[in-house]
Formats: C-alpha cells, sequence, structure tokens
C-alpha cells in the first residue's frame, strides 16, 4: 500500500495551508493597526501638552499675584508718610519681585489719597506672553487700603473709652 503524501489532498494538508494562512498579520492589518494606534497617540500628546500649557499659566498667574501680594506686605512695614515712595511704573521683575531686565513680570505700583489719613495701594502686575515676549493684558490687580494711626490727644481723634 502507498502512503499518501502530506500534500496529496488529504485533511492534514488542508489543515496545515489554512493554518499557514492564519500563521500572521498581514501588512494591511498592521499598517491599520499602527493607524489607528497614531490616532489615539496624537491625541493623548495634544491632551498632555494643552494641560501644561493651562498649567503654565495658572502657575504665572499665581506667581503674579504673590509677587503683588509681596509688595504691597512690604509697603506695610514703612510709616504712613513712606508710602509714597514706593510709587513704580512698569518695573520689569522676576519671579521674586525683583528688578530683573529678563524677567517674565512687570510691576506697577500706584498711591491714591482718598483723605488725609487714608490711601489706597494698587499693585498691577503683567505676565510676559511666552511666546511673543511682549507683555498681555493679562494682568492680576491686588489693591488695599492704608489708614494713618490718629494718637490720642491731638484733637482729631475721640478718646478711649474708659473703664
Amino acid at each position: 500500500m502507498k502512503k499518501k503524501h502530506p500534500t496529496d489532498g488529504t485533511d492534514a494538508s488542508q489543515y496545515v495551508k489554512k493554518r499557514r494562512n492564519r500563521a500572521g498579520t498581514t501588512i494591511v492589518e498592521t499598517i491599520v493597526a499602527l493607524t489607528i494606534f497614531a490616532g489615539f497617540s496624537t491625541g493623548a500628546c495634544k491632551i498632555l501638552l494643552s494641560h501644561r500649557k493651562i498649567t503654565d499659566m495658572a502657575r504665572a498667574h499665581y506667581t503674579a499675584i504673590n509677587i503683588a501680594k509681596n509688595r504691597m506686605e512690604l509697603v506695610r512695614t514703612f510709616d504712613f508718610g513712606q508710602v509714597g515712595n514706593f510709587l513704580e511704573n512698569n518695573v520689569v521683575v522676576n519671579a521674586s519681585g525683583m528688578p530683573d531686565a529678563a524677567g517674565n513680570y512687570r510691576r506697577s505700583t500706584t498711591v491714591n489719597n482718598i483723605n488725609a489719613n487714608l490711601l489706597e495701594l494698587t499693585v498691577i502686575v503683567d505676565l510676559r506672553n511666552r511666546q511673543t515676549l511682549d507683555f498681555t493684558p493679562a494682568k492680576e490687580q491686588v489693591s488695599t487700603y492704608f489708614a494713618k494711626y490718629l494718637e490720642s490727644g491731638g484733637g482729631t481723634a475721640p478718646p478711649p473709652p474708659g473703664p
């Protein structure tokens, strides 16, 4: 009896041919899978980059507010009559509030006289646009009032209440 060769159309040879056809992925399947992966990767990168941009802007605004608050605290340590010495207009400062021509912030300090015993201090901090390197109109503004302490017995303030 003659043995049949596996490629003679037997069930085993058909199984081998079918198995060989399904053994790997085709180039079309690979390209489709890579295209889908590239689409998801691109979307994820865009989300991460926009998140970083928003985070950087939030950090810059937070720093600008702190620069303004620190300026006010500095003024607060001086006497009422010396508040006018802290006027400034468009001074470029760094993140610490120190004057620096390469800084990313621009600070202006104004003092308005409300009356003889009350001043309004306003500090405005502009942010530098990192793409154009110009100062943008997006700014942070902080205001506070300073009052002159009146001494008793001078006739300008009522005497302290008695026991």
